[in-house]
């Protein structure tokens, strides 16, 4: 009987299967946050400004993210969604929804509103010089609120395993970032917020947050309930400094080191801290940016290379790989 594959391709797709089915590091929809990840700058012919990630399928096409190309969706019905009142370029949702609908086709006029205040893929410039990043805008008033985003995690970024299937052992998630200018201190030397990070399960359950100050001061905490634990770090803003947060699902604790680009150096925060709020997984992050951020190029705060670690099939995925390998070696026997 002629054998079902040969040696050499037997030899390929067991390795294919091993990799599979083995944690690894992944880097794809957030990643470098350009056009191999799925992010685009400007897609809406007609329109005289960027757009804003929740507008089209960021994150989902591309080499890295399964192919295909940029297109139009409904809002908020993607990876990215709007969380707050304000954002994507509105002063609040009703504004934003008054302007482009509720779903595709949008109007030719201008997506923007009266605020700038935004999430934009593919930015110029970036770490290392690789031409992209993830810009945050929040130019409203003060009081006028913050731009809150959700980004949920997708088997591109866990490397093929489903976030929401993971309930044991330690994920990791690393990026790093390039503040503005600082902002003015308070007065009587209190720290006022800028930008925070947390990290959510598939129920909303926050289990750890990261931020810094107005003037750049680098905190952490277990959830939104607790008092910042501000570190010795200020992230400058001429620099791509890091943060890895790691998020052990079995015991309910976190980890948290912090990259100083000026010593090249990764430095332990803490560890084994208990998480604010149990996570069952770990299927979200939530990107938060105050109002009255203008100082620099706009106010602007920027993301790039992310990747995740420690995230593992499920036995029966495994199971599964590892069965369809003793079958191909069974029917090449044959």
């Amino acid at each position: 009987m002629r054998s079902f594959m040969n040696h050499s391709a037997g030899r390929r797709l067991v390795g294919l299967m091993l990799v599979a089915a083995s944690g690894s590091a992944a880097s794809a929809h957030l990643g470098s946050f350009g056009p191999n990840e799925g992010y685009n700058l400007s897609m809406f012919v007609g329109s005289n400004n960027w757009c804003d990630v929740t507008y089209y399928n960021a994150g989902q096409y591309g080499p890295a993210s399964g192919g295909g190309s940029a297109t139009a969706i409904a809002p908020d019905s993607g990876l990215w969604k709007l969380r707050s009142q304000n954002g994507a370029f509105f002063g609040n949702n009703a504004a934003r929804n008054a302007m482009v609908g509720t779903a595709p086709p949008y109007s030719a006029a201008p997506l923007v509103g009266g605020t700038v205040s935004y999430i934009v893929g593919a930015h110029f410039s970036g770490r290392n010089n690789d031409g992209y990043n993830l810009a945050l805008r929040n130019d409203n008033p003060a009081g006028t609120g913050a731009i809150v985003y959700d980004y949920s995690l997708d088997t591109f970024d866990t490397g093929g395993p489903v976030a929401a299937l993971q309930t044991t052992g330690t994920v990791t998630y690393q990026t790093y970032f390039m503040t503005d200018p600082d902002s003015p201190p308070n007065p009587d030397g209190t720290f006022s917020d800028k930008f925070r990070m947390s990290f959510l399960d598939s129920s909303g359950n926050i289990g750890a947050e990261w931020g810094y100050s107005r003037d750049n001061q680098v905190a952490y905490r277990d959830g939104p309930s607790s008092a910042w634990t501000y570190t010795t770090w200020n992230a400058g803003p001429a620099n791509w400094n890091g943060i890895r947060m790691h998020l052990d699902l079995t015991s309910d604790t976190f980890g948290f080191d912090y990259y100083d680009e000026a010593s090249n150096t990764w430095n332990p925060i803490i560890a084994g801290a208990s998480m604010g709020t149990s996570m069952t997984n770990f299927t979200t992050i939530r990107w938060q940016l105050e109002d009255a951020v203008n100082f620099g190029i706009g106010g602007k705060n920027f993301f790039d290379d992310s990747s995740f670690t420690g995230f593992v099939p499920a036995p029966g995925v495994a199971g599964l790989l590892l069965g369809g390998v003793v079958m191909a070696g069974r029917r090449r026997r044959n």
